[in-house]
């Protein structure tokens, strides 16, 4: 294979990527991050800690962020962009809201998101 014929494969892939990800975009869709209506729709669903020790706890509605982004594309976890905290840090929080139902509660305020194929809406 040339490398002139490795290109055009790879920007070919690329291009139906792009095209995957502009259809998607159709639906309807929230809007991320969260605005501050949004998030006041949610955040009593997220109790206040209070940590006296150790590094500072990120921001739940940075984790949720990264959570509906996840959602949203339907994307892995190693995927998530840098622009969100880290992804142990995002699966932890996500694991944990899951166990206790809180993001079924997120999904039932927060209907216009399309979660169809989101990780934890297998319930």
């Amino acid at each position: 294979m040339t490398g002139q014929t490795t290109f055009n494969s790879i920007v070919s892939h690329a291009t139906q990527r792009l095209h995957y990800s502009y259809s998607q975009a159709s639906r309807p869709m929230l809007q991320i991050p969260l605005s501050d209506a949004d998030w006041a729709r949610v955040e009593s669903l997220f109790p206040e800690h209070v940590s006296t020790r150790g590094r500072p706890r990120r921001s739940d509605r940075e984790i949720l962020n990264a959570i509906l982004w996840l959602q949203q594309t339907n994307e892995k976890w190693h995927r998530l962009p840098g622009t969100f905290p880290p992804q142990q840090t995002c699966y932890l929080r996500y694991m944990a809201w899951k166990k206790s139902g809180v993001l079924d509660q997120v999904n039932e305020r927060l209907p216009q998101c399309n979660r169809q194929h989101a990780p934890g809406c297998d319930s």
